[in-house]
């Protein structure tokens, strides 16, 4: 496998913003009304405006990666935009929430991608400005949990970018536990409109949160990934301490904003998965109702 030197990114969000501005010549792939919006109004991180290098999904030409750091509603378009950009050799990895991009990107170009996911980021958008304390990582291997020389040489040019990469034998592991904690803290932060500091309390929060967590773990076991039956409790005991009071999830700042959620790659896919095996899923039913109500009310 070559050494990766060309890069393009879709999707300027925090994830987008945080990697995107360490990768050297990175081409971010928008449209035309997108890019007049971003070049008049330039991201700023942590009061550092960036400066990117844009182009439109015509003007592709083949890289050697492709970083997709879309929300999951407009993935579908996204796939769409980078044609150009994806040659014979081209690697793919997506920093999208949930379980179901890899699927959706390998159904077009099979081959193509790493599974992944992005880790330990603490960070806020409010519009075009984007403030962190972390940065986070980003945890990337084969699907069959197989070393290859593309596994190799997408850490030696996160390495390389300054951007913490973590090769894993066992991404879908990783994958599924950060499901878990997503679909506990995201959701439960959306549905009951708490911060970092409200979830941590006991009460009816806390008790959904860790249901929805327990039923990700109960269907992982079902779907052979087989996370830990105290997983739930660990990550909260190790990492509530952590968490700044008035910080706040991805999906409540979606809803505070008034944005579309992700709540079809949370409670939407436990939900589906979990009809193939009669299992219920009550936490996730009340979560996923409960979020879609929400974002009904939002013009009203």
């Amino acid at each position: 496998m070559k050494k990766i030197e060309t890069s393009s990114l879709i999707g300027l969000g925090a994830l987008g913003i945080l990697f995107g501005r360490k990768m050297p010549g990175v081409k971010v792939i928008a449209d035309a009304e997108r890019i007049a919006r971003y070049s008049a109004q330039p991201v700023v991180c942590n009061g550092k405006e960036c400066r990117f290098d844009y182009v439109t999904p015509e003007q592709g030409q083949p890289v050697d990666l492709v970083l997709v750091a879309v929300k999951a509603t407009v993935l579908e378009q996204a796939i769409k935009d980078i044609k150009k950009f994806v040659g014979p050799d081209t690697i793919i990895i997506s920093v999208l929430n949930g379980i179901t991009s890899e699927n959706d990107i390998e159904a077009v170009y099979p081959g193509h991608c790493l599974w992944s996911v992005a880790i330990g980021m603490d960070a806020t958008r409010v519009g075009r400005s984007l403030t962190f304390g972390a940065e986070g990582r980003i945890q990337f291997g084969e699907k069959s949990g197989e070393m290859t020389d593309r596994v190799k040489a997408v850490d030696e040019y996160l390495t390389a970018c300054g951007i913490a990469s973590e090769p894993c034998n066992d991404i879908l592991f990783k994958q599924w536990s950060k499901l878990m904690v997503n679909d506990g803290l995201n959701q439960a932060a959306a549905a009951f409109d708490l911060p970092y500091g409200g979830l941590t309390k006991p009460g009816p929060a806390y008790d959904k949160m860790l249901e929805a967590m327990q039923e990700v773990i109960d269907l992982s076991v079902l779907e052979g990934v087989d996370l830990p039956a105290d997983n739930h409790k660990a990550f909260l005991e190790s990492m509530a301490p952590t968490f700044k009071p008035d910080g706040m999830p991805s999906m409540r700042q979606d809803v505070l904003a008034k944005r579309p959620t992700e709540v079809e790659q949370f409670a939407g896919v436990v939900r589906r998965l979990a009809q193939k095996y009669g299992m219920p899923t009550p936490a996730n039913d009340f979560f996923y109702e409960k979020i879609q109500e929400i974002e009904a009310n939002y013009n009203k």
